[in-house]
């Protein structure tokens, strides 16, 4: 089974978003470069440094995306299609209306998270799952499943919005460094969660 990582942009106060899903901030390293890095599946193309540029090359060799309904809706679904046209598997609690059907280009997982992670290793074989979102990363994290958390640090207060690491309750969580990258506009650091 491939790894379970956590790759989200963050401000240094720990915003993954504002209170109403914009991303501005935080993702403005995917634009302040002139190394051009195309998705694979859809028709957009980041403006990166070159350092950057291979961070996000390294994001395609996902085998499948796992991803909430807040981030789904707020990404206007990605056009239609999964940005690296991969599987790409939707936790929700209802099945939204315009997705419905086998001719959708997603999974709606309705079951759960660990049902979605466990489709999403099916899926993606020895492939490693990428989790997107807040609080999918959050209950990935509490129910053990999470191996990895990658974070692209903005040099950006926030000052309120959606935390990363919100609803931790209980036990701490230890993570071990395993690479720092330091790049115009961005720090991106990777961790390996200790079970």
């Amino acid at each position: 089974m491939g790894k379970v990582i956590a790759e989200l942009s963050m401000s240094l106060d720990g915003f993954i978003a504002r209170p109403d899903g914009r991303t501005d901030e935080v993702h403005a390293w995917y634009s302040n470069g002139d190394v051009a890095v195309k998705m694979p599946n859809i028709d957009m193309t980041f403006k990166v440094d070159p350092v950057s540029a291979e961070i996000i090359r390294e994001s395609f060799r996902l085998g499948a995306n796992v991803t909430g309904r807040r981030t789904f809706d707020d990404a206007d679904a990605w056009g239609g299609q999964d940005p690296l046209g991969i599987p790409s598997f939707i936790v929700t609690h209802q099945v939204p209306e315009k997705w419905a059907g086998k001719a959708s280009p997603f999974i709606f997982v309705t079951d759960g998270v660990e049902s979605a992670i466990a489709q999403a290793q099916a899926a993606a074989g020895d492939k490693p799952i990428g989790v997107a979102g807040a609080d999918i990363a959050q209950q990935c994290l509490k129910l053990g499943l999470l191996d990895e958390i990658q974070i692209h640090l903005a040099p950006v207060l926030l000052g309120e919005g959606i935390r990363l690491f919100d609803n931790l309750e209980g036990t701490p969580f230890n993570l071990e460094r395993t690479r720092v990258v330091d790049a115009p506009g961005v720090t991106h650091l990777f961790f390996r969660v200790l079970k």
